[in-house]
Protein backbone atom coordinates (compact mmCIF):
# COMPACT_ATOMS: atom_id res chain seq x y z
CA UNK A 1 0.00 0.00 0.00
CA UNK A 2 1.25 3.55 -0.72
CA UNK A 3 1.72 5.65 2.34
CA UNK A 4 -0.68 8.16 0.86
CA UNK A 5 -4.15 5.64 1.25
CA UNK A 6 -5.13 5.27 4.21
CA UNK A 7 -7.32 2.53 6.08
CA UNK A 8 -11.23 2.99 6.62
CA UNK A 9 -10.87 2.88 10.45
CA UNK A 10 -8.23 6.13 10.12
CA UNK A 11 -10.83 7.76 7.92
CA UNK A 12 -13.66 7.59 9.99
CA UNK A 13 -11.72 8.83 12.52
CA UNK A 14 -10.26 11.97 10.92
CA UNK A 15 -13.69 12.65 9.53
CA UNK A 16 -15.16 16.12 11.61
CA UNK A 17 -18.24 15.10 13.56
CA UNK A 18 -21.84 16.25 12.61
CA UNK A 19 -23.44 18.60 14.58
CA UNK A 20 -25.80 17.12 17.15
CA UNK A 21 -29.80 17.77 16.22
CA UNK A 22 -31.61 19.93 18.48
CA UNK A 23 -32.50 18.25 21.54
CA UNK A 24 -36.17 18.42 22.82
CA UNK A 25 -36.73 21.28 25.63
CA UNK A 26 -35.52 20.03 28.83
CA UNK A 27 -34.76 20.04 32.47
CA UNK A 28 -31.26 21.41 32.03
CA UNK A 29 -31.97 24.28 30.00
CA UNK A 30 -34.98 25.67 31.31
CA UNK A 31 -32.78 25.47 34.89
CA UNK A 32 -29.69 27.51 32.99
CA UNK A 33 -32.81 30.09 31.60
CA UNK A 34 -33.81 30.69 34.86
CA UNK A 35 -30.21 30.95 36.30
CA UNK A 36 -29.37 33.80 33.56
CA UNK A 37 -29.93 37.11 35.37
CA UNK A 38 -32.48 39.65 33.61
CA UNK A 39 -31.59 42.89 32.99
CA UNK A 40 -33.57 44.68 35.89
CA UNK A 41 -31.40 42.53 38.22
CA UNK A 42 -28.37 43.65 37.01
CA UNK A 43 -29.25 47.08 37.31
CA UNK A 44 -30.13 46.62 40.79
CA UNK A 45 -26.94 44.73 41.55
CA UNK A 46 -25.39 48.45 40.96
CA UNK A 47 -27.48 50.23 43.26
CA UNK A 48 -26.73 47.91 46.25
CA UNK A 49 -23.46 47.83 45.68
CA UNK A 50 -23.72 52.20 46.14
CA UNK A 51 -25.33 51.57 48.78
CA UNK A 52 -23.01 49.32 50.88
CA UNK A 53 -20.00 51.75 50.02
CA UNK A 54 -21.96 54.42 51.73
CA UNK A 55 -22.63 52.28 54.59
CA UNK A 56 -18.52 51.75 54.52
CA UNK A 57 -17.35 55.50 54.04
CA UNK A 58 -20.11 56.43 56.80
CA UNK A 59 -18.82 53.36 59.33
CA UNK A 60 -15.50 54.82 58.60
CA UNK A 61 -15.67 58.93 59.15
CA UNK A 62 -17.87 57.52 62.81
CA UNK A 63 -14.44 55.60 63.04
CA UNK A 64 -12.29 58.55 62.71
CA UNK A 65 -12.08 60.66 65.66
CA UNK A 66 -13.48 64.24 65.75
CA UNK A 67 -10.57 66.54 65.41
CA UNK A 68 -10.41 69.31 68.07
CA UNK A 69 -8.74 72.68 67.37
CA UNK A 70 -5.57 72.60 69.65
CA UNK A 71 -4.73 76.59 71.11
CA UNK A 72 -1.50 77.75 72.43
CA UNK A 73 -1.09 77.58 76.13
CA UNK A 74 -1.12 81.28 75.90
CA UNK A 75 -3.95 81.41 73.80
CA UNK A 76 -6.54 83.42 76.19
CA UNK A 77 -10.60 82.02 75.63
CA UNK A 78 -11.98 84.95 77.59
CA UNK A 79 -10.56 88.60 77.77
CA UNK A 80 -12.22 91.81 79.84
CA UNK A 81 -12.57 95.10 77.69
CA UNK A 82 -14.70 97.55 79.13
CA UNK A 83 -16.99 95.52 81.96
CA UNK A 84 -17.79 93.24 79.04
CA UNK A 85 -16.30 89.27 78.32
CA UNK A 86 -15.35 88.74 74.95
CA UNK A 87 -15.05 85.04 73.21
CA UNK A 88 -11.59 84.59 72.36
CA UNK A 89 -12.39 82.07 69.29
CA UNK A 90 -14.36 85.81 67.76
CA UNK A 91 -12.01 88.01 65.36
CA UNK A 92 -11.20 91.46 66.38
CA UNK A 93 -14.22 93.03 64.37
CA UNK A 94 -16.72 90.74 65.90
CA UNK A 95 -14.98 90.72 69.57
CA UNK A 96 -15.91 94.37 69.77
CA UNK A 97 -19.44 94.03 68.45
CA UNK A 98 -20.12 92.00 71.59
CA UNK A 99 -19.61 95.57 73.96
CA UNK A 100 -23.08 97.35 73.82
CA UNK A 101 -22.64 100.57 71.87
CA UNK A 102 -20.37 99.33 68.81
CA UNK A 103 -21.29 98.11 65.77
CA UNK A 104 -19.37 96.46 62.44
CA UNK A 105 -18.63 99.93 61.43
CA UNK A 106 -17.10 101.34 64.33
CA UNK A 107 -15.39 98.15 65.31
CA UNK A 108 -13.30 98.09 62.12
CA UNK A 109 -12.40 101.73 62.76
CA UNK A 110 -11.30 101.24 66.33
CA UNK A 111 -8.80 97.92 64.89
CA UNK A 112 -7.58 100.08 61.96
CA UNK A 113 -6.90 102.87 64.73
CA UNK A 114 -5.48 100.55 67.17
CA UNK A 115 -3.11 98.88 63.95
CA UNK A 116 -4.57 95.39 64.90
CA UNK A 117 -4.83 93.28 62.35
CA UNK A 118 -9.09 92.60 62.29
CA UNK A 119 -8.56 88.61 61.13
CA UNK A 120 -6.81 87.95 63.92
CA UNK A 121 -8.58 86.06 67.01
CA UNK A 122 -8.79 87.54 70.25
CA UNK A 123 -7.34 84.94 72.34
CA UNK A 124 -4.29 85.54 70.31
CA UNK A 125 -3.43 89.04 70.85
CA UNK A 126 -0.66 90.06 73.21
CA UNK A 127 -1.08 92.24 76.18
CA UNK A 128 0.18 94.94 74.16
CA UNK A 129 -2.42 94.96 71.47
CA UNK A 130 -5.36 94.44 73.81
CA UNK A 131 -4.09 98.07 76.09
CA UNK A 132 -4.33 99.88 72.63
CA UNK A 133 -7.79 98.99 71.67
CA UNK A 134 -8.66 99.80 74.98
CA UNK A 135 -6.66 103.26 74.88
CA UNK A 136 -8.43 103.62 71.54
CA UNK A 137 -12.10 102.78 73.39
CA UNK A 138 -11.56 105.34 76.10
CA UNK A 139 -11.10 108.10 74.08
CA UNK A 140 -13.26 107.34 71.09
CA UNK A 141 -14.43 111.24 70.80
CA UNK A 142 -10.55 111.72 70.05
CA UNK A 143 -9.99 109.20 67.29
CA UNK A 144 -13.46 108.98 65.45
CA UNK A 145 -15.28 111.89 63.51
CA UNK A 146 -18.11 113.37 64.71
CA UNK A 147 -20.73 111.88 62.61
CA UNK A 148 -19.64 108.13 63.53
CA UNK A 149 -20.72 108.88 67.48
CA UNK A 150 -23.59 107.65 68.83
CA UNK A 151 -24.49 110.31 71.12
CA UNK A 152 -24.36 114.22 69.88
CA UNK A 153 -24.80 117.30 71.12
CA UNK A 154 -25.26 116.47 74.99
CA UNK A 155 -28.36 118.59 76.85
CA UNK A 156 -25.57 118.79 79.46
CA UNK A 157 -22.32 119.94 77.44
CA UNK A 158 -23.44 120.38 74.17
CA UNK A 159 -20.34 118.02 73.39
CA UNK A 160 -20.36 115.00 70.71
CA UNK A 161 -19.30 111.73 72.87
CA UNK A 162 -19.97 107.98 72.31
CA UNK A 163 -21.22 106.10 74.70
CA UNK A 164 -20.14 102.20 75.39
CA UNK A 165 -21.13 99.54 77.61
CA UNK A 166 -23.18 100.89 80.99
CA UNK A 167 -23.13 104.07 80.26
CA UNK A 168 -25.61 103.80 77.23
CA UNK A 169 -28.46 102.34 79.52
CA UNK A 170 -27.91 104.97 82.83
CA UNK A 171 -27.74 107.74 79.99
CA UNK A 172 -31.12 106.68 78.39
CA UNK A 173 -32.55 105.97 81.72
CA UNK A 174 -31.24 109.62 82.95
CA UNK A 175 -32.94 111.02 79.33
CA UNK A 176 -36.73 109.37 80.12
CA UNK A 177 -36.75 110.34 83.71
CA UNK A 178 -35.55 114.64 82.34
CA UNK A 179 -38.29 114.03 79.60
CA UNK A 180 -41.08 113.02 82.89
CA UNK A 181 -39.91 115.95 84.89
CA UNK A 182 -40.30 118.91 82.38
CA UNK A 183 -43.58 116.94 81.70
CA UNK A 184 -43.10 116.71 77.56
CA UNK A 185 -45.26 115.15 75.22
CA UNK A 186 -42.40 112.33 75.01
CA UNK A 187 -41.92 112.05 78.59
CA UNK A 188 -46.09 111.42 79.19
CA UNK A 189 -45.96 109.09 76.53
CA UNK A 190 -43.12 106.77 78.64
CA UNK A 191 -45.01 107.85 81.80
CA UNK A 192 -48.72 105.88 80.47
CA UNK A 193 -46.57 103.41 78.09
CA UNK A 194 -47.43 104.52 75.03
CA UNK A 195 -46.22 104.56 71.80
CA UNK A 196 -43.61 107.69 71.73
CA UNK A 197 -42.63 108.19 67.93
CA UNK A 198 -45.85 108.62 66.24
CA UNK A 199 -47.09 104.97 65.62
CA UNK A 200 -50.46 104.13 65.28
CA UNK A 201 -52.19 102.57 68.66
CA UNK A 202 -55.63 101.48 67.97
CA UNK A 203 -54.71 97.95 65.98
CA UNK A 204 -50.75 97.63 66.87
CA UNK A 205 -49.25 97.82 70.48
CA UNK A 206 -52.44 96.58 72.39
CA UNK A 207 -51.36 94.53 75.68
CA UNK A 208 -53.21 93.39 79.11
CA UNK A 209 -56.43 91.47 79.19
CA UNK A 210 -59.05 93.47 77.89
CA UNK A 211 -58.63 93.53 74.32
CA UNK A 212 -61.89 93.57 72.22
CA UNK A 213 -65.11 95.36 72.61
CA UNK A 214 -67.72 93.87 75.64
CA UNK A 215 -71.43 94.62 75.88
CA UNK A 216 -72.54 95.23 79.57
CA UNK A 217 -75.30 92.47 80.78
CA UNK A 218 -78.60 94.25 81.58
CA UNK A 219 -80.45 93.52 84.93
CA UNK A 220 -83.65 91.42 84.45
CA UNK A 221 -85.24 94.45 86.25
CA UNK A 222 -84.20 96.62 83.79
CA UNK A 223 -84.66 94.71 80.96
CA UNK A 224 -88.79 94.29 82.31
CA UNK A 225 -89.07 97.77 82.17
CA UNK A 226 -87.42 98.24 78.68
CA UNK A 227 -90.28 95.77 77.74
CA UNK A 228 -93.55 97.50 79.10
CA UNK A 229 -91.97 100.75 78.42
CA UNK A 230 -92.15 99.40 74.33
CA UNK A 231 -95.73 98.13 75.07
CA UNK A 232 -96.92 101.30 75.91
Amino acid sequence: MAENEKSPEEKKQHQPKEPAEAKPSGGKETAERTDAVTPEQGAAKPDQQKKKDKKGKQAAKEEEPTKKKEHDENFNYIIRIVNTDINGEHNIVQGLTQIKGIGRHMATFIADTAGVDRKLKFGNLPETEIEKLKEVLENIDEYAPAWMLNYRKDAYTGEDIHLISTDVTSRLRDDINMMKMIRSYRGVRHEFGLKVRGQRTSSNGRKGLALGVSKRKEAPAAAGKKEESEKK
